[in-house]
Parts: structure tokens; sequence; C-alpha cells
């Protein structure tokens, strides 16, 4: 129950060269949307997409096109990840956008952190239970033909999985029953 499942639309923050969209339309996604700050890294992410047969089933889009509940409605996406750096993660404008356009019910995978941050990271995202049997460290030299082979000390990283709490009586769910009444 943890993963891509057929018909998933994922949310790929900080998309890159968009290996995990990738990997996430191979496991079975209808779609994905790719964000990214750099204008480059959307065209490489387009561009790979395209290589790897999946045209027609990504969209990109820049940060500031990023609006909360906007970039996938009216539920949201089923899946985010975000290999992002902690500094980033903890933004409220970053919080926002993540939690915001993730489906209730939907999953979360936050990675690109330290251990030691993890719980600063569950902090500013309330609303998600945390799901320990995901959580996972690893460091460069538990990998095979890693960059600590060539010198680099890149240290331990972590991921964290959650899974969006349902919003029974949520801040617009109350703004549009007044509009209604």
């Amino acid at each position: 129950d943890h993963g891509v499942k057929d018909g998933d639309i994922l949310l790929d923050y900080g998309c890159g060269s968009g290996i995990l969209s990738i990997a996430a339309l191979h496991f079975g996604a209808s779609r994905c949307i790719g964000v990214d700050v750099e204008a480059e890294a959307l065209v490489t992410a387009e561009r790979n997409i395209e290589l790897n047969g999946w045209d027609g089933r990504f969209q990109g889009l820049h940060t500031r096109e990023v609006l909360p509940y906007d970039v996938c409605p009216p539920r949201g996406a089923s899946l985010c990840v975000a290999n992002i750096l902690i500094g980033q993660l903890v933004r409220p404008s970053m919080v926002a956008a993540l939690t915001t356009n993730l489906e209730d019910g939907g999953l979360l995978c936050l990675s690109g952190i330290r251990p030691g941050e993890v719980d600063a990271l569950k902090e500013a995202y309330t609303g998600f239970e945390w799901l320990d049997d995901q959580y996972g460290e690893l460091s460069a030299v538990d990998t095979t033909n890693s960059i600590e082979s060539y010198g680099f000390d890149c240290g331990r990283w972590a991921r964290i999985v959650g899974r969006k709490k349902v919003e029974k009586d949520s801040f617009i769910q109350q703004m549009s029953d007044l509009a209604v009444s």
C-alpha cells in the first residue's frame, strides 16, 4: 500500500532530470507533474520523459507557477516526492505547495535530509501520519560505485514517508460551505 499504483498522479517537486517521474510512469502512474526552480531542469526532464516513451504524460511547471490547491485539481496528486534540502522543505511556502496539492490520504516522501533533521521536518508538516516502516537512511558508502569511491564524503541521508490525514473541516471546505449557505 506504499508506492505507485496504476492511475496515480505524481507530484515530483524538484524534478531535476525527471528520473522519479520516469520511474513512476513505469510503475503505473497515469501522469506526472514535475516542478523545478531551474528552467533547464524542466527542459531536461521533458526531453528525458520523451526519450523514455512517455510523451503527453508529463507536465513541467516552474515553482513560480505553483499555487495552493491548483496543481492537480480537484483532489490533488496521489503521491508527492521531494528530494530537496531541509532549508527549502521547511519554508512555509514550500510546505503549503506540497500539502495543499496532495489529496487526502496521499503519500508524501521527503528526502535530501540528514537523520538529525527528521524531527524538525515532521514538525513543519503537520497533518501527516508518518509511516515509520518506510523511514530509511543511506550513506554513499553503502552503495556500489558511489561518489565516495572517488574520495568524497557525502555523509548519511534520510527519507521519511507520511500519509496525509483526511481533513474533515478544512478551511477551504468551511469557506465553501459558507458561500453556499
